[in-house]
């Protein structure tokens, strides 16, 4: 997942306007962001600093998304059941932001496995022992 500073949905969606659909449907899910966060965004008195994180904290939103679907967990506790034929569980997701004023991508030092331990009894559907056996090798 990839987001970039100085950007104009972050922005949009900080505004107290009604940008009218389909846009401001989209630009919601920006402000439930900032409401998850807003005690830790409230705090930063510089306004692109406070953008800035913003955007970083809708990328680890995202990213915990992907990890709630049906299919990443269901593929994540598949491979993670075959140590013997993957080295680590897939898909792997990575969050990520570019900043357009140097050219540099850098990713996000995000720890998921804090998240998905703290989040485990509301989201999880799979574990890699709903997988166990389930092969002819296994």
């Amino acid at each position: 997942v990839c987001g970039h500073y100085d950007c104009g949905g972050v922005k949009a969606a900080c505004s107290q306007k009604d940008h009218q659909a389909p846009l401001e449907n989209w630009l919601a899910n920006i402000r439930d962001v900032y409401r998850l966060h807003q005690e830790e965004l409230d705090a930063i008195i510089d306004a692109d600093e406070r953008h800035k994180r913003l955007v970083e904290l809708n990328v680890i939103e995202q990213c915990l998304n992907l990890f709630k679907t049906g299919d990443v967990q269901r593929r994540r506790a598949e491979t993670a059941s075959r140590p013997d034929k993957y080295e680590c569980s897939y898909p792997r997701i990575h969050g990520m932001v570019f900043e357009p004023s140097d050219g540099i991508l850098r990713k996000l030092p995000i720890d998921f496995r804090y998240y998905l331990q703290k989040y485990k009894k509301v989201y999880q559907m799979y574990e890699s022992k709903d997988f166990k056996g389930s092969y002819g090798d296994a």
